[in-house]
């Protein structure tokens, strides 16, 4: 990028009020302060001087005083030279740039140009401007659509996390109910087990009841038997005749 002092000597040449101070030749000399010093002296007397806050603008621009300087060449604008109102817009333009304002930087080399449209500086850094915005815009693209995919790499992940978070919670789900099944036949087995062997000793109860009265019934049996052949002994001894003897 060329710089802006190319065009501020051309101007100052120009200007036999400013070499009489001596400013321009401070200018020159790289004493950018004191050329600052003797433009506001000038502008003490002549405070609408274009031509002095031109001077002063491009001395505080060497100093990176780049918001006074933008106030400086703001008030050199109102020039009715059209050169120098374009000069002093192409300065304006610089300024901006130096600050990273961009879109306003490209407006003033825009009023530059329509100016002057042979100014060539003005034309490379008006080209140069609007490439770098364009690439701006390309990388906030750029930035937005990466962002985006992240964002969308992002709900994958969380999408696949829920659905893995789903499918234990179902499996979770479903190994209680297995549990809850199994417990349930566990004690419906327990249940049976129980009826099973409350059964079976009803069985063996009856059994052995069973047992008993037909044991009973043997030992009745008996004894009737007994009492029926001792009955049978009296009869016979008291139709005999035959008294037999008492035991003792």
């Amino acid at each position: 990028m060329r710089f802006i002092k190319y065009l501020i000597l051309g101007l100052l040449i120009t200007i036999p009020a400013l070499s009489k101070d001596d400013a321009r030749k401070s200018y020159e000399n790289g004493q950018f302060d004191e050329a600052i010093r003797k433009y506001e002296r000038i502008l003490t007397k002549h405070p609408d001087w274009e031509e002095a806050h031109f001077g002063k603008g491009a001395a505080l621009y060497k100093t990176d005083r780049i918001d006074d300087a933008l106030r400086e060449f703001e008030l050199a604008i109102p020039s009715k030279n059209p050169t120098r109102k374009s000069a002093a817009l192409y300065n304006m333009g610089n300024a901006l740039l130096k600050s990273n304002r961009l879109e306003e930087s490209l407006k003033f080399y825009k009023r530059a140009l329509e100016l002057n449209p042979r100014d060539y500086d003005a034309k490379h850094n008006f080209e140069l401007v609007r490439q770098m915005l364009q690439q701006q815009q390309q990388q906030k693209q750029q930035q937005s659509d990466k962002q985006d995919q992240q964002k969308k790499e992002q709900q994958k992940q969380d999408n696949k996390q829920n659905q893995q978070k789903n499918e234990q919670q179902k499996q979770d789900e479903k190994q209680d109910q297995q549990d809850q099944q199994k417990n349930e036949q566990q004690k419906q087995d327990e249940k049976q087990d129980r009826q099973q062997q409350s059964l079976q000793d009803s069985r063996q109860e009856r059994r052995e009841k069973q047992k008993s009265r037909e044991e009973a019934a043997q030992v009745l049996d008996a004894l009737k038997d007994k009492e029926k052949k001792m009955m049978q002994e009296r009869i016979k001894t008291k139709y005999s005749g035959i008294k037999k003897e008492k035991d003792w």
